[in-house]
């Protein structure tokens, strides 16, 4: 398995992951593309034998010191293989390479397998987002700092 930038020519891919893996919630094309070619986003891709079988789609604010990871999917049928971390590693390096140093996502509550790779890769639940994937469907919106703050010991005279 490969991970690389996406490109246009990944569209067809990436608009099947969409299709398969969020069906009526799928990004639209137009809202894909951006992604593949703004500044302030990216895709990975995460390739076998030259097809896509998964991809991370983000944002970075700059200003905010921050990277959203919109989207990680990864098809059926090559799920449960590590694609979906590698993925996750492979975007904190691209937010560290741009110096972001604070990761958010949202994860609907009821997908396990989804949150146990997040908080097993250092993600903490800071709240829950009520109807964000439509009306009683919440999403855990969860956090991760590269750059955790250490507590300072303080050492005092005798």
């Amino acid at each position: 398995m490969r991970i690389r930038r996406a490109n246009s020519e990944d569209m067809p891919g990436l608009m099947r992951i969409e299709a398969e893996c969020f069906g009526p919630e799928k990004f639209s094309e137009e809202t894909v593309r951006a992604f593949v070619v703004r500044e302030d986003a990216f895709i990975l891709v995460a390739e076998e034998d030259e097809s896509v079988i998964g991809s991370a789609m983000c944002l970075v604010s700059k200003a905010d010191s921050e990277g959203r990871i919109a989207s990680i999917a990864v098809l059926e049928g090559t799920r449960r293989s590590g694609t979906g971390s590698r993925l996750l590693a492979e975007c904190e390096s691209e937010f560290t390479r741009r110096k972001i140093t604070n990761y958010t996502l949202e994860v609907d509550v009821t997908n396990e397998p989804a949150i146990t790779m997040y908080t097993s890769s250092g993600y903490g639940i800071v709240g829950v987002i009520p109807d964000f994937y439509g009306t009683g469907r919440d999403a855990y919106w969860m956090k991760k700092s590269a750059n955790p703050k250490r507590k300072r010991l303080s050492v005092r005279s005798a």
